[in-house]
């Protein structure tokens, strides 16, 4: 018999009916084999409980014959694997089927409940034998993925750096500006994003704050959490990456040698940022889920060591008229002042099916927001009160800033950015069949103006020490500034296409010129980001160098390397 059902053709009275049956199913899998009489009748009233409420909402709701329509004919996997999606849906969207849910599988582990293959998210490429050879000066091993220049903080004459290491568990060394020492690196924990046969997952990279008692906090690790972590109450979107959102701290206060776990933060967030503000409050900023959850904050106050219950700050929305598409965000936030966090966006249309468009990856358009953390209260660019949760409808009425809908450009990722007269900004990575590069659109005279050059970039010229112009410039940051003499550091590809790190020398910040290039490296990448104490000067830069499966750390300071 077949139970496949097609939304359009079915009255809602009949679609009611066929549903039901279905879901009573469904549902139904685990009474078959049941010896003992009341866990048939355990089972049988979650089966009526759960179709009763999964009949309820699809009177308002067809999110739910949506995703039964997934369900291929004779396919008893196809049924386990919706009946799990239907659940999580049911469980996120409706809070009362959490306590119905929970005491039905209190003790059950995930393949008891759902009869589904183990999860294959391998295979984990091998390295080679032989790595290529990257230049000397680096105070990591060899890394996996993309850990990016990992994660920072300038604390007195110390920087801490976090980064995602060996099978991706989180690596913490702090290196002193004076006398030039390290400590560490040292693990700091274990992540279970990428263990076994899983490939090498780079969302779990790590973050560091510390609080006001000098204890280090480390959260890391996320990318959708475990299937045997249960169904996610903030979320309607299952785990389908692993990884489990963890949250260390020092043992003792201004010492990374050894670190306990904190229970505070839900295990199946991904991504993480965070914010240390003036008064020595921390946020942490996380998506509680995989892609289609909410993005929230979680809020250390100053004196505590644990986070608060998360403020969901965006909240997915399933599209009326293709409910199997929803809507969702990513977002970037920014400190800009001792008491503002300036947050941009993107839209993200994303999908049931997980299909994603790897064209542009449904990523549309750029809005910004403020957090006055003073209140704990958004606005918007024009200074109005943003009512939370943001949905999408909300975000283009209030907080828009650049409408890519009807224009090639797609901004694959977005961030805030600080001008000299605090307007607000938002820088974006333009991206075409034909070309990537980073714009900004400015709220100015009451309105958005967009594809700008990045500041100090419309002017700027890039010469080598023989005059040749350089045109392929990666990145450039201004380090210091002395007596209208600005030094700053650069990445670059030269006149040979090789990638290479420099520092420049310019008298007005427009027209710059290598003083001395540290690195020259063929078929590598190079990434950077400058170290900044609080007054806002470079003491430091950190490099990721990467060359084929060879892959490594660098702090520079003082005109050299500095290996561990």
């Amino acid at each position: 018999m077949q139970f496949l059902l097609t939304h359009k053709a079915l009255t809602l009275t009949r679609f009611k009916k066929v549903l039901v049956l279905n879901l009573a199913l469904t549902a139904g899998i685990l009474t078959v084999g049941c010896s003992s009489n009341m866990v048939a009748t355990n089972e049988q009233s979650f089966i009526s409980e759960r179709t009763k409420l999964i009949q309820k909402y699809s009177a308002t709701d067809n999110v739910f014959s949506t995703l039964q329509n997934q369900v291929e004919p004779n396919d008893p996997q196809s049924r386990e694997y919706w009946r799990w999606r239907i659940d999580q849906y049911l469980y996120g969207a409706y809070p009362e089927y959490q306590t119905i849910y929970d005491k039905y599988t209190q003790g059950k582990s995930f393949h008891q409940i759902y009869n589904l293959p183990h999860e294959n998210l391998g295979p984990k490429k091998a390295l080679p034998a032989s790595l290529p050879k990257l230049p000397k000066g680096y105070f990591t091993d060899n890394l996996q993925g993309n850990p990016h220049t990992g994660w920072h903080d300038v604390i007195g004459d110390k920087v801490f750096i976090t980064y995602q290491g060996h099978l991706t568990d989180p690596y913490i060394a702090s290196y002193d500006l004076k006398t030039h020492k390290w400590d560490g690196p040292h693990k700091a924990a274990e992540s279970t994003l990428s263990k076994g046969d899983r490939k090498i997952d780079s969302h779990g990279r790590p973050i560091i704050e510390q609080d006001s008692k000098g204890h280090f906090h480390i959260i890391y690790g996320g990318h959708g959490g475990e299937r045997e972590d249960g169904l996610n109450p903030l979320s309607i979107d299952t785990p389908h990456a692993g990884g489990r959102m963890l949250h260390i701290m020092s043992e003792k206060p201004n010492d990374i040698s050894k670190f306990v776990y904190v229970n505070d933060i839900t295990p199946f967030a991904s991504y993480t940022a965070s914010e240390k503000m003036a008064n020595g409050d921390i946020y942490l900023f996380t998506r509680v889920g995989t892609h289609k959850s909410p993005w929230v904050y979680y809020k250390m106050p100053s004196g505590a060591q644990t986070f608060e219950k998360p403020v969901i700050i965006t909240v997915p929305t399933p599209q009326k008229q293709n409910p199997i598409n929803v809507d969702t965000f990513y977002i970037t936030p920014k400190k800009v002042s001792d008491t503002e966090i300036a947050i941009s966006s993107l839209w993200h249309e994303c999908n049931f099916l997980e299909i994603h468009d790897k064209s542009d990856y449904g990523r549309i358009n750029s809005y910004y927001m403020k957090l006055d953390t003073t209140t704990d209260t958004f606005y918007n660019a024009q200074n109005e009160n943003l009512d939370l949760p943001i949905t999408l409808a909300k975000a283009n009425q209030q907080m828009l800033a650049f409408d890519s809908t009807q224009r090639e450009e797609t901004p694959f990722s977005t961030t805030p950015i600080i001008l000299e007269n605090n307007t607000p900004a938002v820088a974006y990575q333009a991206r075409t069949k034909d070309y990537r590069e980073w714009r900004m659109t400015v709220f100015k005279d009451g309105k958005w103006e967009h594809s700008k050059p990045m500041p100090g970039t419309a002017n700027r010229t890039l010469v080598d020490s023989e005059n040749n112009v350089i045109s392929n410039i990666g990145k450039l940051e201004i380090l210091t500034k002395d007596s209208n003499r600005y030094t700053a550091a650069v990445i670059y590809k030269d006149r040979q296409g090789e990638a290479a790190f420099a520092i420049a020398k310019s008298d007005d910040a427009q027209r710059w010129r290598i003083d001395q290039t540290y690195l020259n490296l063929a078929k590598s990448r190079i990434e950077m980001e400058t170290v900044k104490a609080s007054n806002g000067q470079g003491v430091a830069v950190l490099l990721n160098v990467k060359k084929g499966s060879a892959q490594r750390l660098y702090l520079w300071r003082d005109g050299q390397f500095r290996p561990r």
